[in-house]
């Protein structure tokens, strides 16, 4: 029995009488203890009530005590400043939190929701992200707490919570993992579920929401889920089980519950989110006096320096670890380790965060051409003065669509920057060392597939002083690999006609990209794919060493599937309960598996220097020109803070992308049923007029 719902009963004359038990009940138990007393049940004896009450008032100090609790009951001592985190905002209706990476974030969104599961009865709260990936990776923090399961809690005891976990099957372990959302009960009537971006099937719901990685949520997102916290939870009204009207006496009886929270929590992001709204909205109502808003900023230096009962332990964080982040990707290091809100393009930018946010995958970098037939292309921009001289990879797909066909899309699988290559393998990366390395990543990225055939073009910025037509002058004659194999060469035989007959061995596939003629179609392309949702990208990189990944069987989600709808549309019932009953009972398939990948330098370096990539993509804008070829650049506050070589690279890919789903386009065979031609007619309906 859950010590919330205790109920106690007696058959000593004291009890005899609605009226009599309720001043009793008021004189010596509501008062001191909040213990609500149900007449003439059944008999209890007098050591059993003490023993219920004592439970009462212990549940009661953990209820007023969670970090206590969480030490007590999980045998975890939490750093002094989670300690506070979860102390504040305990039972505060609206919480912002904004924390560095590192700082253990998940760790203070599970072990609260594990220990309000625990003290109060049918507490309901959900995890919302963007992506499914990212809730679901904080409810996988969770699962491991409850299992034991993380190196840093040497001796915890997440087994006590487990045990409160109702076991629906004789299979499973309480923990649901379906594509439909994570989730698991207990058994005094609390739950957590995942939430991730497909709104409309989550309406209506009830509960708390921690809104975990906040700064990069839709604005819709936030307001749809927020909605689900807006019900007063202290009210009760109706009957009880004898059919007794609730009355304002037997109201105040009730055990109280924590109210419903929109919990935000996340590292900062740009001033033009919902997020940074609500931060600027909640710290003014803090700093007013008003107890309901709570807001707590906790930066990297905290995490250099973190403290276990007012001692020093060891770091959290690496300095070294954010000098590196500062000096590759500026930006994003200032707003996920030193939580500073930042401006980026406004209006006049040419991708929005959101899109790409919506359009990121957690999965490793690909280093190499792993199945032997998979296609790419390969982008490189040869920097001026060779500081951030870069290399982009991206694998070209045929995406399935609805009607049955497929169409190219692109996922961007490995970007490079050559210095760093050039530190980490102590070379300074001259002109002759980036030309051999970009010839092995041509022979990775082929899989030794004759005349390069998994190699769809190299695209090389022909700008850059002249530095990329003097590279490709370097691909063109026949050469040899570290194992002394010959390997045939390369050459743009548009750009480099006169060429030809000299190197007539090279295989036709570079392409030199000149600025003045091609860089405004390329941005073009790219913006119109990446819109379209046609390119993929790495999601953000926290450098922990490992990617959690989850695999969804979408052959037995599909059967299943298949199988449900048929059961209930045999029930013949209307669209709201359809829709209604599929998603409950997609919700019960365990159909995702996880598991974590270890990442190697490389890995790491490719998936710091996508998150790069994105932040220039993010940061260009448009430059109108009465030439009707605009410009695309930096903004100017920016200019002096990143590069754009990485955006310029991107650039290409989606030029190259688009240029391949032309290629599809001219390829297919004209219709020749008439039916299907005219249906592809523009045809003008008249305009209906009427002198009435």
């Amino acid at each position: 029995m859950n010590p919330n719902d205790i109920i106690i009963a007696s058959g000593t004359p004291a009890f005899e009488g609605y009226s009599e038990s309720i001043d009793w009940y008021d004189k010596d138990f509501y008062k001191e203890y909040g213990v609500y007393v149900k007449p003439q049940l059944y008999t209890l004896s007098s050591r059993k009530i003490d023993s219920l009450l004592q439970i009462s008032e212990l549940q009661r100090y953990y209820q007023c005590n969670p970090v206590h609790f969480i030490d007590d009951m999980f045998s975890i001592d939490l750093l002094d400043s989670q300690a506070l985190a979860i102390q504040r905002s305990w039972i505060c209706p609206n919480v912002l939190i904004v924390a560095t990476r590192g700082w253990g974030k998940s760790t203070v969104i599970d072990l609260g929701l594990m220990a309000k599961g625990m003290l109060f009865t049918n507490y309901w709260a959900y995890i919302a992200s963007g992506t499914g990936s990212q809730a679901e990776t904080t409810f996988n923090t969770l699962e491991r707490l409850a299992n034991d399961n993380i190196e840093t809690f040497s001796g915890s005891t997440g087994k006590i919570f487990k045990n409160e976990i109702e076991i629906k099957n004789a299979s499973g372990d309480g923990f649901s993992h379906s594509s439909n959302g994570f989730s698991y009960h207990l058994y005094n009537g609390a739950a957590t579920k995942t939430l991730n971006s497909n709104i409309d099937a989550k309406r209506g719901e009830r509960g708390s929401v921690v809104f975990d990685e906040s700064g990069f949520l839709s604005e819709e997102m936030i307001n749809v889920y927020s909605a689900f916290a807006i019900v007063n939870k202290s009210l009760k009204t109706g009957r009880d089980g004898s059919g007794k009207k609730i009355d304002p006496i037997r109201q105040r009886c009730f055990p109280t519950n924590i109210p419903n929270q929109k919990f935000f929590i996340s590292s900062a992001s740009s001033t033009d989110t919902k997020f940074y709204k609500l931060y600027r909205e909640y710290a003014k109502n803090q700093i007013m006096g008003d107890p309901s808003y709570c807001v707590l900023h906790i930066d990297c230096e905290l995490a250099f320096a973190p403290t276990l009962h007012g001692e020093l332990i060891a770091p959290l964080l690496e300095r070294k670890t954010v000098r590196d982040e500062m000096r590759t990707n500026p930006e994003k290091a200032r707003r996920e380790y030193y939580c500073q809100f930042t401006t980026e393009a406004g209006s006049d930018a040419i991708i929005r965060r959101g899109v790409i946010t919506r359009n990121e995958e957690i999965r490793k970098p690909l280093l190499y051409n792993d199945t032997g037939d998979k296609k790419f292309v390969i982008t490189y921009d040869p920097a001026r003065l060779r500081d951030n001289s870069v290399i982009l990879v991206c694998e070209i797909y045929d995406a399935p669509l609805p009607n049955g066909d497929t169409e190219k899309q692109m996922r961007i699988v490995n970007c490079i920057n050559l210095m760093d290559v050039g530190k980490k393998i102590k070379s300074p990366m001259q002109t002759p060392d980036q030309v051999k390395y970009l010839k092995q990543v041509i022979l990775d990225y082929n899989g030794g597939a004759d005349a390069y055939g998994n190699i769809l073009g190299v695209y090389i910025d022909a700008g850059s002083g002249g530095a990329g037509v003097n590279i490709a002058d370097y691909l063109m004659e026949d050469w040899k690999d570290a194992a002394g194999i010959v390997h045939r060469g390369l050459i743009d035989k548009e750009y480099s006609a006169e060429y030809v007959k000299k190197y007539p061995n090279a295989v036709d596939k570079v392409h030199l990209m000149s600025p003045s003629a091609y860089k405004s179609e390329m941005y073009e392309s790219l913006i119109e794919l990446v819109n379209q949702d046609k390119v993929k990208f790495t999601a953000a990189y926290d450098n922990k060493g490992y990617l959690t990944v989850f695999d969804i069987n979408e052959k037995q989600l599909a059967s299943e599937k298949e199988k449900i709808r048929k059961e209930l549309l045999a029930q013949k019932l209307d669209e709201k309960e359809f829709e209604a009953k599929l998603n409950e009972r997609l919700g019960q398939i365990q159909n995702v598996k996880q598991k974590t990948i270890k990442l190697d330098w490389q890995d790491e370096l490719a998936l710091s220097n996508i998150d790069a990539l994105k932040e220039e993509a993010i940061n260009m804008v448009r430059k109108k020109r009465e030439s009707g070829k605009d410009s695309f650049e930096l903004t100017p506050e920016k200019a002096n803070i990143l590069h754009d070589d990485r955006a310029y690279c991107l650039a290409m890919a989606g030029y190259a992308l688009m240029q391949e789903r032309r290629k599809n386009i001219t390829k297919r065979k004209p219709s020749t049923d008439m039916d299907d031609l005219v249906k592809q007619l523009t045809i003008r309906k008249g305009n209906l007029r009427s002198s009435f």
